[in-house]
């Protein structure tokens, strides 16, 4: 099951890795959307800045018409005449009459809430739109630096605080004789009410709030899904604007109030400034607090932009190779186990086939095959048990007498042989081989002795077949064990070899090659071959030849190997020559 293993390894590792990729994107997005938000902020405080300026340029344009006006230009060159006491009544009344008609000529929009005309000393000649003041004949605006600087001739913009209200204002000459000093001005101001700052929240798109003296004076939402509450927050932080960068350069860090909220505080110029007023732009942004924060944020164009048939597609590959690593290792040995199993329920095998097992299948096999030999035993039966050396050739002798073989290069004695019977019957063809006599040395002519016949031919030899060059091979690699491997009779030493020496010689390489094929043969049948050494292989073959040459009297022994009903056998052969 190696393999469906490393599939899920492989796809846990798939999971970690891609977990860790989105908590890896969370917080760059977190970071990345926080400095936007900073960035935003001061931009946001930079345009509602210039968007009041312009405003203020533009509604001095409009009182243009106030400062040319003949009407009010007479009405203050009377006001400005000596007088004791009060303001005449007339003057008074034709500056007012003025200033609404003057009022009905400029724009709706660039239009003053309420505004003045004041004489060369600062009185108030006349108002509309402030009647608090009507009835105070004390009150003048002369004071105000703005006002003082339109009296000499200059355009002035500031922002006031009168009581718990602020005011945009705008100060403009009037022009009577371009060779004296102007008579008077008129001044206009504009409350800063909830209607102004939504509408200058629009114009600009952000969220912003009027403040003065810690308190706040208005709001406007000009951002869409902003909600108005998150202001309050803002209010309740102004206190806590007391920073270096606010107080000397009349702008704030960008502070975050919230995770997903943050504001920016920027002081008013003019009056204002000595009460603390200004104003804050706020902004607010998506956070995610984790991997399934990109879900609950998406909207359906997000969800239509991802490639669907790419998810799919890898999905149904992993599920392919998921489905055939399972199949491959646990359904297909399981098939095999279950058909094996049918068989052996109907009785067309007696054992489970181990060979066709891999695996944790092929131990549960043989386990299985152990358990119904031990069965077959404890009932009494026979059982069919793999075929071997004990079966076959009978018990080896506890020590061995002698050994049979020995590797080259060893200085071990030849066995003792006995002269072979003759068996009568008839003669196996041979092929004559000519012996090797030893050289006859000439002695010196003097010590010459008397001649002596021949010795007789030597009798023919029954040549053996020629042993296979083994050179010590090994066997195919096997899992079980690493059996002893016998290497055949070198050439040079069966060619000195002479008599029944050679015919031993023969035999023990005749055996080794044997011992081979039966290890071989054994493990390509399944069969465990631990313990089955060469010692032992070559003891139990000499044993069954000498009982086989004793009961049928013939020379020799020839063993060969086959399979017998799935397991590796020996057969044995007497050979009469």
């Amino acid at each position: 099951m190696i393999l469906s293993r490393v599939w899920y390894v492989l796809l846990g590792v798939a999971v970690a890795v891609s977990l860790y990729v989105v908590y890896v994107a969370v917080g760059q997005y977190n970071r990345q959307t926080t400095l936007a938000l900073k960035e935003g902020l001061a931009s946001d405080s930079q345009t509602v800045e210039w968007a009041l300026k312009i405003d203020a340029r533009r509604r001095l344009d409009a009182l243009l018409v106030a400062s040319v006006d003949p009407a009010l230009q007479q009405a203050l060159a009377l006001g400005n005449a000596a007088r004791e006491g009060k303001l005449p009544e007339k003057p008074r009344a034709d500056a007012k009459k003025a200033l609404a008609t003057i009022a009905e000529a400029i724009p709706a929009d660039l239009r003053s809430d309420a505004m003045f005309a004041v004489n060369r000393a600062g009185e108030v000649l006349a108002e509309i739109g402030f009647e608090s003041v009507a009835s105070n004949d004390e009150f003048e605006l002369g004071g105000y630096p703005a006002v003082n600087d339109a009296l000499h001739g200059w355009l002035r913009d500031d922002v006031w605080v009168l009581g718990s209200k602020m005011y945009f204002v705008v100060a403009r000459p009037v022009e009577y004789d371009v060779t004296q000093r102007p008579p008077g001005a008129i001044v206009g101001l504009k409350e800063v009410s909830p209607k102004l700052a939504d509408d200058l929240a629009k114009r600009t798109r952000t969220s912003l709030e009027f403040y003065a003296g810690g308190k706040r004076v208005a709001a406007g939402v000009g951002v869409a899904g902003f909600d108005t509450e998150k202001l309050d927050v803002v209010a309740s932080d102004l206190n806590k604007v007391d920073d270096k960068i606010y107080g000397e350069g009349g702008r704030s860090d960008a502070r975050m109030l919230a995770d997903d909220l943050g504001a920016m505080y920027a002081r008013l110029p003019g009056d204002a400034w000595g009460v603390g007023g200004g104003f804050a732009v706020a902004r607010g942004r998506a956070i995610l607090a984790g991997p399934t924060g990109f879900l609950s944020g998406a909207d359906d164009i997000d969800k239509a932009n991802v490639p669907w048939l790419v998810l799919v597609g890898v999905v149904l590959l992993a599920t392919l190779f998921g489905v055939a690593f399972t199949l491959f290792e646990h359904s297909a040995p399981l098939r095999e186990l279950l058909a094996q199993a049918e068989a052996l329920k109907r009785g067309s095998m007696d054992a489970l086939e181990v060979a066709r097992f891999r695996g944790s299948y092929r131990l549960a096999a043989q386990g299985i095959n152990d358990g119904i030999e031990r069965s077959i035993e404890k009932a009494g039966g026979v059982t069919r048990k793999p075929a071997d050396l004990d079966s076959i050739l009978g018990p080896a002798p506890a020590q061995p007498a002698m050994s049979a073989f020995s590797f080259p290069g060893e200085a071990a004695p030849a066995p003792a042989l006995a002269a072979p019977p003759v068996v009568a019957g008839p003669p196996a063809p041979s092929v004559p081989r000519p012996s090797t006599p030893k050289p006859i040395v000439a002695p010196p002519p003097a010590a010459l002795p008397p001649p002596v016949a021949a010795p007789p031919a030597p009798r023919p030899v029954v040549a053996a077949p020629a042993p296979r060059p083994v050179a010590f091979a090994p066997p195919p690699p096997s899992e079980d064990d690493d059996a002893t491997m016998v290497g055949a009779v070198p050439a040079d030493v069966m060619a000195q070899a002479t008599g029944d020496a050679r015919a031993a010689l023969e035999e023990a390489s005749e055996w080794a090659l044997v011992y081979e094929e039966f290890v071989r043969t054994k493990r390509l049948c399944g069969e465990v071959t631990d313990g089955l050494t060469y010692d032992k292989f070559s003891l139990k073959l000499a044993q069954n030849r000498d009982e086989l040459t004793k009961r049928y009297a013939c020379r020799r022994v020839r063993f060969s190997v086959y399979i017998k009903e799935g397991h590796a056998s020996l057969k044995a052969t007497p050979v009469r020559e």
